[in-house]
C-alpha cells in the first residue's frame, strides 16, 4: 500500500531520532528493579527504543501502545514536562506506522504534541519537534481523502526544518532532514548544502547510536542529488 511506504519511513526515523542509549525490551518493565525510579516519559522513551528494534508488527503495536500510555500518565502528573508529549508523538507515530487506518488522526496528534513540545522546550532532543514536524510535511502524501487531512507541504516542512538547524546547527539529522526537504522541492543547490553541512558533521557524533544509520542516509541523498 502507498499510504504504509510512505508512513513507516516518517515514524520509525522520527523514532529513532528521539531514542538514547539501548534499552532492554521493557514490556515487562514494571518487573524490572530499576523500573520503580523511571519516570513515565522515559518508560515511554523505553518502549520506543524496544518498538523501533522489533519486526515483528504486534509486538511493534504493543510496545508503542504501552509506550503512548506511559506519555499520557506523564501528561497527568507533570503537564509541564515537554517530554511527555514529545515520546507520546513519537510512540504514535511508531504505531500508526503499523496500524495506517486512521493515520491521520496519527498525524494530527503527533502535531499536535510536537507544537506543545515547542511551547515548552523547543530545544529538547535536539529542535526535535521541530524536525519531527519538518520530517512529517515533507513525507506524507500529496492528497488524502480524510476531511481537514494533514498533506505534504514542503514550505512548511524548510521552514522547520531550518528552525530545527537554527536551534541545534551541530546535530547531524536536522541538516540530513533539511537536505531532503530541498531536495523533494527541487532547491537542489540548496540540498547540496546542507548535505554537505551533515556529511562534515557526521564524524563528529561516532559515538551516537544513529551513527551508521547517519551515514547511510548521507549516501543515499548523495546518490538522489547526483
Amino acid at each position: 500500500m502507498r499510504i504504509l511506504k510512505t508512513l513507516v519511513p516518517i515514524f520509525i526515523a522520527a523514532a529513532i531520532a528521539s531514542c538514547g542509549s539501548a534499552a532492554k525490551d521493557p514490556i515487562t518493565a514494571n518487573h524490572h528493579p530499576d523500573s520503580l525510579t523511571l519516570k513515565s516519559w522515559e518508560k515511554s522513551l523505553q518502549l520506543s527504543i524496544s518498538a523501533v528494534k522489533t519486526t515483528d508488527k504486534q509486538h511493534k503495536a504493543k510496545l508503542a501502545m504501552n509506550g503512548i500510555a506511559n506519555a499520557e500518565e506523564c501528561i497527568m502528573k507533570t503537564p509541564e514536562e515537554a517530554a511527555c508529549y514529545y515520546y507520546h508523538a513519537i510512540n504514535t507515530g511508531i504505531y500508526f506506522g503499523v496500524h495506517v487506518i486512521g493515520y491521520q488522526d496519527g498525524l494530527k496528534t503527533m502535531i499536535s504534541d510536537c507544537k506543545k513540545v515547542i511551547k515548552l522546550n523547543d530545544t529538547f532532543d535536539h529542535a526535535g519537534a521541530y524536525r519531527t514536524l519538518g520530517k512529517i510535511y515533507t513525507d506524507v502524501p500529496e492528497m488524502t481523502m480524510a476531511k481537514n487531512g494533514i498533506t505534504k507541504n514542503l514550505e512548511k516542512a524548510i521552514s522547520y526544518l531550518q528552525k530545527a538547524v537554527q536551534i541545534d546547527a551541530n546535530y547531524p539529522e536536522n541538516h540530513i532532514y533539511l537536505a531532503d526537504a530541498y531536495f523533494e522541492s527541487g532547491k537542489k543547490e540548496e540540498a547540496i548544502s546542507s548535505l554537505a553541512n551533515a556529511v562534515s558533521l557526521v564524524p563528529q557524533w561516532k559515538n551516537h547510536h544513529d551513527y551508521t544509520m547517519w551515514k547511510k542516509m548521507n549516501k543515499a541523498l548523495s546518490e538522489k542529488l547526483k
